[in-house]
């Protein structure tokens, strides 16, 4: 049975943590490294840290605190955020980083994914892709721009991202981001129809029925936001609950 994964999805913005509603209306969630450390203890089976303003202001993401969240973290590690060459990709690698993310760098210049695959190993590129529901269609959104991208051609977007060298997904609902409404799983059902890679889904946990409804629908790995900083979960509530349901999910030893 393919063991379910808890991503903490981490927003960096001038040095601390912060979450919002729909890309909006961001509050002080917490210092990175002491929410990445706790994260760690509990179990978390891996960290997204992505600096949020990195591709607005022209530069790369934060490598020093990356290197302060690393030192403290011992899973896996994504950074993300203004990685627009390959360059950039091997430095966030250097600073201590399993896996890069691009998202709007990568839609702009698609070419981008085949570069830092070739960089750093396909395994080590995730690409995001941000969608939002309008009017019954599914839409890119440009985080940027901050509204729907074009046509938003998504299932194609995925396909070609995929193809050009992409190891991993991961699919943001920005319509539920924030909300606590439940993830969109007709969405990610669409997604592992036309792709093999693993998807990491996100946007909407609210609840421990949520995660459940998720894993039953075979949703591989689930970004955690909203539900880890303002309520009273953590990862090690959120693994228990799933063990007692039934899904694999990796223990803390004498946990």
């Amino acid at each position: 049975m393919l063991r379910r994964r808890l991503i903490p999805s981490l927003l960096l913005r001038k040095g601390r943590l912060v979450k919002g509603v729909r890309f909006a209306a961001h509050r002080d969630a917490g210092h990175p490294v002491g929410t990445a450390r706790a994260h760690n203890a509990q179990g978390a089976d891996e960290i997204v840290i992505l600096d949020i303003d990195a591709a607005r202001e022209g530069r790369g993401p934060d490598l020093e605190m990356l290197k302060a969240v690393a030192a403290v973290s011992f899973i896996p590690l994504t950074i993300g955020g203004g990685i627009t060459s390959a360059d950039i990709g091997k430095a966030g690698i250097a600073g201590g980083a399993d896996k890069v993310m691009v998202t709007a760098t990568a839609l702009n210049r698609p070419a981008l994914v085949g570069e830092l695959a070739r960089a750093l190993g396909v395994q080590a590129v995730v690409v995001g892709i941000d969608v939002m529901r309008e009017d019954g269609r599914v839409l890119l959104y440009d985080h940027l721009a901050g509204s729907t991208a074009g046509t938003g051609e998504w299932v194609e977007w995925l396909k070609r991202a995929v193809g050009e060298g992409a190891g991993e997904i991961r699919l943001m609902s920005v319509d539920r981001e924030g909300a606590r409404k439940g993830f969109d799983l007709a969405l990610y059902e669409e997604a592992a129809r036309h792709v093999s890679v693993p998807i990491i889904l996100e946007g909407g946990a609210g609840s421990l029925a949520h995660l459940d409804d998720a894993f039953k629908a075979g949703v591989e790995a689930v970004g955690l936001g909203t539900m880890l900083v303002f309520s009273d979960n953590n990862i090690f509530k959120l693994k228990q609950y799933l063990d007692r349901r039934g899904h694999q999910v990796r223990r803390l030893e004498g946990a």
